[in-house]
């Protein structure tokens, strides 16, 4: 399948790589980090209140499916405090 990096732009470090597998494209993104124990903030527990799991600039990690990762041009996530 697909393997996602976890990139954290403070470091300028990868910090994970992780090969997703059929079960994990109906997680949310955020689901799929706090699986692999990646330090994401969220306070709302994922409904999208607090805007504190954004990756890539832009992108509400608990309203994105993992299922999208495969559109994308490359598959990284990137968290700006890590």
């Amino acid at each position: 399948m697909l393997t996602v990096v976890i990139y954290g732009e403070a470091s300028k470090k990868v910090i994970k790589e992780i090969s997703l597998h059929e079960d994990d494209l109906s997680k949310t993104i955020l689901e799929l980090l706090q699986d692999h124990k990646i330090p994401i903030a969220s306070s709302c527990m994922g409904e999208g209140v607090c805007k504190k799991c954004v990756i890539n600039d832009n992108i509400l990690s608990c309203f994105k499916l993992v299922k999208d990762i495969t559109k994308w041009e490359s598959p990284i996530i990137r968290i700006s405090y890590l």
